[in-house]
This record gives structure tokens, C-alpha cells and sequence, in this order.
């Protein structure tokens, strides 16, 4: 039997319909800029093969902006899925300030869990289970989601400001190991599996 470890609960499930990064039209020393009401929070998202869809009240389907078959798609094939941690959101609001609410950095699903998870903490296969269904998703860990220069400056809230070197750095080494998130692939012959708040995630054991 395989033991197991739990990662928390689901809190928050969004997805991007359009990219977070927006272009300044010129002139202006900003050539673009974060913003973070592009996102769309609901109230549950599938994890498919080829990335996150939902389904929105209006009974529309609409696809993350990393999902393969998104049209204007212009990532790697690696970031299929990306999840944080609320934890990560209490340091982000003791370092920058309250405007870094949960979600705020754009991750498909947002965890409650009480402390900070870095990359040694994940080891290679996190997984999330259906509350009604009990099915799971098995997603794999590929990498912790690089800051950029666009949500750094959200975060000084300094959106439209060039930031000096060494402040930028600073900021970019506190957001990187994980705490932007962590970019995941479905694992294996995943169906389409439902994910929604209070979903648990754990990480699966060893024989």
C-alpha cells in the first residue's frame, strides 16, 4: 500500500483566458505591463491532456492560455497546469503589501496549505482528488514558474517605473524556488478530471 502526504486543500481555481501581460502602446519607456484582472477565477476547472478549461456561467468553454489548442498558445509545452500555495501569498503580502491577494500571480489552482513548499518538498508527482467522484489527477512536476519583470513591478507596485538592477534582482530572487508557483503536466493517461475548492492534493508514496 502506498502511503501518502498531504498538501492541503484546494482554496482558489482560475484560469487565463488571455495572457496576463499586456503591451503599452508607444511611446512610453513601459512596453508593457501585468495585469492581473485578466484572470478569471471559477467555481471548478477540468485538468485535460492538453491543459485547463472551464466551462463559465454562461455556459461558454474557455481555455487557460497554456492549454496546447489555445490559439494564441505561445509557451512551452511544460506549463500545462500551475499551482501555488497560500503561504507563498502571506510572505508575497508581508514583502509587497495587501494588493497580493490569492491568485494574484495567476496560477490555475491556489492550495491552503500552512507552510511554504519548495522544490525538494514536491519530489516529482503531485496529485489532487476529485471530492465527489474520487477520481485523481496525477500531475507532473516539471519546474517552479520563472518571475518576470512585468509581475515584479506589480508586486513594487512600480507598474509603469523602470526598477534599478539590484532592486529588481532582489525582488526577482524572493518570488523564484516555487514561490511565483510551480508548473505541472498531466502524469500518464489522465482523463478529464474535475477540480473545484476543497479538493484535497497530497503527494502520492512509494510502494
Amino acid at each position: 500500500m502506498k502511503e501518502t502526504r498531504p498538501l492541503g486543500i484546494v482554496s482558489l481555481v482560475q484560469l487565463q483566458p488571455r495572457g496576463l501581460i499586456v503591451d503599452v502602446p508607444e511611446p512610453s519607456s513601459i512596453r508593457s505591463f501585468y495585469d492581473a484582472g485578466r484572470r478569471v477565477e471559477v467555481d471548478r476547472l477540468e485538468i485535460t491532456p492538453r491543459g485547463i478549461q472551464a466551462n463559465l456561467p454562461t455556459g461558454e468553454q474557455v481555455l487557460d492560455i497554456h492549454h496546447l489548442d489555445h490559439p494564441d498558445k505561445a509557451y512551452e509545452d511544460d506549463d500545462l497546469v500551475c499551482v501555488g500555495f497560500t503561504a507563498h501569498y502571506e510572505a508575497m503580502r508581508a514583502e509587497f503589501g495587501d494588493h497580493m491577494v490569492d491568485g494574484t500571480a495567476g496560477e490555475n489552482i491556489v492550495i491552503d496549505y500552512p507552510d511554504e513548499v519548495w522544490p525538494d518538498d514536491l519530489g516529482t508527482v503531485l496529485a489532487i482528488e476529485n471530492q465527489d467522484t474520487g477520481e485523481v489527477a496525477h500531475l507532473k512536476l516539471m519546474s517552479f514558474a520563472e518571475p518576470c519583470v512585468e509581475f515584479s513591478r506589480f508586486c513594487a507596485k512600480r507598474q509603469y517605473d523602470e526598477i534599478p538592477a539590484h532592486q529588481l534582482g532582489e525582488i526577482l530572487r524572493f518570488l523564484g524556488n516555487g514561490r511565483r508557483g510551480f508548473l505541472l503536466v498531466p502524469d500518464g493517461a489522465l482523463d478529464v478530471v474535475t477540480v473545484r475548492p476543497g479538493d484535497r492534493v497530497f503527494l502520492p508514496g512509494a510502494d
